[in-house]
């Protein structure tokens, strides 16, 4: 496999180091800047005090000098670090042969070669793929296939999850606010929601599990078939195999045997939404193959980016695909450019050594943070996945209560120290999403750090807001 480096003028300092407080001078006059011109979702930077300058391998440099542990990977999007030369390479080539190309309209060979590829890659019965640029398109074009292969109207869906940003999906059931999304989820018609299995935390039971969630499939079989919709009428499930938004969510064995119980009973489509699981993340090429899942339609993006172009795919077998006249894709879907960065991708992923790094990370995880719950009353949960851990903090072990003040606080101490992770205010979840190829010492390190971190706010905890 070839080995992932920077190019010399790229490589920053190897420890990451925070010089000034934060945001320093120069982040602040920028980002008063942006915020002056960008839209209101945009203008808090508080999570984020800073500006990045550049990346470099796994550390993000900002523009006071800075450097942080990049705990972000562009949101997965980034899985080999900063600049793989074996992704850069296939960019800038086929760039250079193709400039920028309509695939959906005219054809060209990265865009054949990618598709034979993932459709070997793919689990079961999978046999075709439609191109598309986003996750949040995927899923809307999933929806599309799965009432045109059934001819019925109704998705059947979980609570929690994330599918994109579409008005559609992102307003019913997005977790990127802790609220319901006022008058856009109240009006959106065509699903029905369960909520998504959660061990740790359970709808109707005080306190902390683990609680069986084989109980989510009874609340579908026993209520939602029989008061809200027939089972003749849904078209799919449509399901994360692991809830990255919700805090890293990974449904027992049972409760997929269960699940895909019903959808052989019922005739419904399983659509998995692996858009933040897929290619390595979860330990395994997809998350599918951790349960043996055989989905009729399974959705990709992120990782398949390889932290080139943008790029997202929709899978599914040829009773969906294969005749399906419902338009997908679109002007800018499978660029060329976009197709020959993702094949190299899959070139670094087949190597073998990527996963072996990822299980190194996930062993680190475990021996550094889990033990942590033995330490801090405010540590709920901790659930390592591949190169995905999620810390879950509460105001106490016996309610479980949210903390979602000590969690930003966790967060603000971490990038004190030089770690740079996914941090909500408004959510009780840290969760650290490095490159599957991040040096596990690097990784190491940053485990040690938010466990510092977490002593420093445990020592004086902040006050949490009244729900």
């Amino acid at each position: 496999m070839t080995e992932l480096k920077d190019p010399p003028a790229l490589v920053a300092e190897q420890r990451p180091r925070v010089r000034t407080e934060l945001p320093g001078p120069r982040s602040r006059a920028l980002l008063e800047r942006k915020d002056r011109v960008i839209n209101g979702a945009l203008r808090d930077w508080s999570g984020v005090p800073l500006v990045e300058a550049r990346r470099a391998g796994y550390v993000i440099e900002d523009v006071d000098g800075n450097t942080f542990a990049d705990l972000v990977s562009a949101w997965g999007a980034a899985p080999y670090g900063s600049h793989p030369p074996l992704v850069r390479g296939a960019v800038n080539d086929a760039w250079d042969r193709y400039g920028m190309e309509i695939s959906n309209y005219i054809q060209s060979e990265p865009v054949i070669e990618l598709a034979e590829r993932l459709v070997a890659l793919a689990p079961g019965r999978i046999a075709r793929v439609a191109p598309t640029v986003t996750g949040t398109e995927a899923v809307e074009g999933a929806v599309k296939l799965a009432r045109e292969a059934t001819g019925r109207p109704m998705i059947l869906t979980f609570l929690g999850q994330y599918h994109g940003e579409s008005t559609y999906l992102a307003a019913a059931n997005s977790t990127d606010v802790s609220t319901c999304t006022t008058a856009n989820a109240q009006y959106v018609p065509g699903l029905v929601y369960a909520p998504y299995p959660n061990a740790f935390r359970a709808p109707f039971h005080r306190g902390a599990g683990p609680f069986d969630d084989t109980l989510y499939l009874d609340f579908i079989e026993q209520w939602l078939l029989r008061l809200q919709v027939e089972p003749t009428q849904i078209a799919g499930v449509l399901i994360e195999p692991v809830a990255g938004e919700a805090g890293i969510l990974a449904p027992s064995a049972q409760f997929w045997a269960g699940l895909t119980a019903l959808c052989r009973r019922y005739g419904w489509l399983l659509i998995l939404d692996e858009v933040q699981t897929c290619l390595g993340r979860c330990g395994t090429v997809f998350a599918a193959d951790l349960w043996g899942l055989e989905p009729d339609i399974l959705l990709l993006g992120k990782g398949l980016t390889a932290g080139g172009q943008a790029i997202a795919a929709i899978m599914a077998t040829d009773e969906v695909l294969a005749d399906s006249h419902t338009h997908l894709g679109g002007t800018y879907a499978w660029e060329p450019a976009a197709c020959a960065g993702a094949l190299a991708g899959l070139d670094l992923l087949a190597g073998g050594d990527v996963l072996k790094n990822v299980a190194a990370l996930d062993a680190i995880a475990r021996e550094e943070l889990v033990p942590l719950l033995e330490s801090f009353e405010q540590l709920g949960d901790v659930r390592p996945l591949g190169a995905w851990v999620a810390l879950e903090f509460v105001t106490d072990r016996a309610t479980i209560s949210p903390a979602s003040a000590f969690q930003a606080a966790v967060h603000q101490a971490a990038l004190r120290r030089g770690v740079l992770a996914i941090s909500e205010d408004t959510k009780p979840l840290y969760r650290m999403q490095p490159a599957l190829t991040m040096p596990p010492e690097l990784f190491r390190w940053s485990c040690r750090q938010v466990a510092d971190a977490i002593a420093e706010v445990a020592a004086e905890p902040p006050e949490e807001a009244d729900l």
